[in-house]
């Protein structure tokens, strides 16, 4: 496979540090900024709601233009985004960071895909963008808990320059040493938008936002859940890697159970799995303090990060053979939609934090995870409608003959 790869995976490790490290920090940055952890959370809605919307619209904006400049120009923006989030001195100032940190990622991620599907060889071009997606699964289990660590250790500012830098790496390692690369064009976002009239396709991509909701209402207030069980910065650092590392193994384990059971076993395994261990994490939270709890609760992490983790390839390879020769245009909304989904999890979770207890957080999350469970088998018992038609028509002309 070409090296070059790489660094496009290191723009996609930037890229996820930098989307989910907020629940890492969010009780520091709180403090620094003068405002309440709830209110601090909403700076994800911002980067997911901008990412989401930014994603498919500049996608289709620029889909003549060279990638090569488009990937390089699209990590310099995010480069500046996190810099100024460095720099920033009041809340309005992070906000706007992590506005232009977003408009840099929704442009990147699509651009990274395409251009790794390019450089390989076709035998190649599966391992090629599976390098590029998991830039940012290692960044869980690297970029997450390693940017916290660096803001208890040295301060919080040097997390997002640290995050720069590692972009500017990449960019300029794409404009020196990548070929120019042709734009392949763009599709209109009519014509992406036409596949929601399709009821089974609708209802799985409802599946996905519900899913995703349920999960960053949690990753989004982690940290101040943990505090309550007794964990300091520092342990909330190990518990962030212990719990990537189980977002691995869910990752692989999707894939795997997905070609071996098939994605509709898959999928209602992981969110019956994901609802169980939210619930677990809010009610371990009535008895913080006592002798093991903080160790249960971490167990109940490693599931919520195992289980969560599990769905999402489950959900595209299901996608994929609903979609056929389209998948590639359901698979971007698909990525919209999480984005939209971390956007509502972090706001509705803000409210319940705000409004409740970060203690219930988990029983809301685990009602959305429920919920999307629910939606999916909708989902499938449209689907099963869709292939009727379609099994009378291939027997009938046996009957006929």
């Amino acid at each position: 496979m070409d090296k070059r790869i790489f660094w496009l995976a290191l723009g996609s490790f930037a890229i996820g540090t930098e989307g989910f490290m907020i629940g890492g920090l969010l009780p520091i940055l709180a403090a620094a900024l003068h405002v309440s952890t709830a209110i601090a959370g909403q700076l994800v809605t911002a980067f997911s709601l901008v990412y989401a919307v930014s994603s498919p619209l500049l996608t289709t904006a620029t889909g003549r233009m060279e990638r090569r400049k488009l990937l390089f120009g699209s990590l310099l923006l995010l480069a500046v985004g996190n810099v100024a989030c460095g720099f920033a001195s009041s809340y309005g100032l992070m906000l706007a960071g992590r506005i232009v940190a977003a408009l840099g990622a929704g442009l990147f991620s699509p651009g990274a895909v395409a251009v790794a599907s390019t450089l390989a060889s076709p035998e190649k071009r599966g391992r090629a963008v599976s390098t590029v997606i998991a830039g940012q699964t290692v960044s869980l289990i690297l970029g997450v808990p390693f940017g916290t660590w660096v803001a208890l250790t040295f301060d919080w500012r040097a997390t997002f320059w640290i995050v720069g830098g590692v972009t500017l790496l990449a960019a300029l390692a794409i404009r020196l040493l990548f070929p120019q690369v042709a734009p392949a064009g763009a599709v209109g976002m009519r014509e992406r938008l036409s596949y929601l009239k399709r009821p089974e396709l609708l209802a799985s991509l409802l599946t996905t936002l519900a899913w995703a909701t349920g999960i960053f209402a949690l990753f989004t207030y982690v940290s101040e859940l943990f505090s309550g069980y007794g964990a300091g910065g520092r342990t909330i650092s190990v518990v962030l890697c212990l719990c990537g590392i189980a977002c691995f193994i869910g990752v692989r384990t999707g894939g795997l159970a997905a070609d071996r059971i098939g994605p509709n076993r898959a999928i209602p395994l992981a969110l019956t799995l994901l609802t169980a261990a939210l619930a677990l994490l809010s009610a371990l939270n009535g008895f913080a303090g006592h002798p093991g709890i903080l160790a249960a609760a971490i167990a109940a992490l490693a599931l919520y990060g195992f289980s969560g983790y599990m769905f999402n390839p489950a959900q595209q390879h299901r996608l994929i053979g609903l979609s056929g020769p389209s998948s590639g245009i359901v698979l971007s909304l698909q990525a919209s939609v999480i984005y939209v989904g971390s956007a509502l999890g972090a706001s509705a979770g803000g409210a319940v934090v705000r409004f409740a207890d970060v203690g219930g957080i988990g029983y809301f999350a685990g009602a959305m995870t429920a919920f999307a469970l629910v939606v999916f088998a909708a989902s499938l018992r449209m689907e099963r409608r869709m292939k009727q038609p379609a099994a009378v028509a291939r027997r009938s002309p046996a009957k006929t003959s």
